[in-house]
């Protein structure tokens, strides 16, 4: 199961690096069509957008699985044991509920947009740009109850030692 979710994490990082790319020449194709007469590239921004919004969420899934999130650390520095294990366990079940969240209403917006279309791309659906959602929410939960596991395990393993 870890070699999986590995995988996952791996493939969320090069889809948000091939995303990056494709923001960047977007961006820089948008700005040299400002200056060299004849060039007209109304998708750039579009696709631009798209990029960056998937870039974002996939980025801010292996980060989260990573532990590198923003993050309130006074109780967590403060506790240990058992208290410190409930904290964590909470901590992980609100992000799975929020993964949820991003699943369930993510994909409602991905089907309320889907048949919308973009003005400078008409045959670009609006629904994939909220697909992004629902994919990142499943990762989400997936990450959680990753860490959510390895928290009991090292609970259960440093024997009443168990800190932040």
């Amino acid at each position: 199961m870890k070699k999986l979710i590995n995988g996952l994490a791996k493939a969320q990082l090069v889809l948000a690096a091939i995303f990056f790319i494709v923001f960047i020449v977007c961006v820089i194709l948008q700005v040299a069509s400002r200056y060299i007469p004849g060039i007209t590239v109304f998708w750039a921004s579009t696709i631009a957008t798209y990029s960056f919004i998937w870039m974002v969420f996939f980025g801010a899934a292996v980060t989260l699985r990573e532990k590198e999130h923003f993050k309130l650390t006074i109780l967590l520095d403060k506790l240990t044991g058992l208290p410190l294990l409930v904290l964590q366990i909470v901590i992980q079940l609100i992000l799975v509920w929020f993964g949820y969240i991003m699943v369930t209403d993510g994909y409602e917006i991905s089907q309320q947009f889907w048949g919308w279309t973009v003005n400078s791309m008409p045959q670009l659906k609006q629904g994939y740009m909220w697909l992004v959602l629902p994919i990142t929410g499943i990762t989400f939960m997936v990450y959680a109850l990753e860490s959510l596991v390895e928290e009991i395990i090292k609970f259960r393993k440093d024997k009443g030692g168990y800190q932040a």
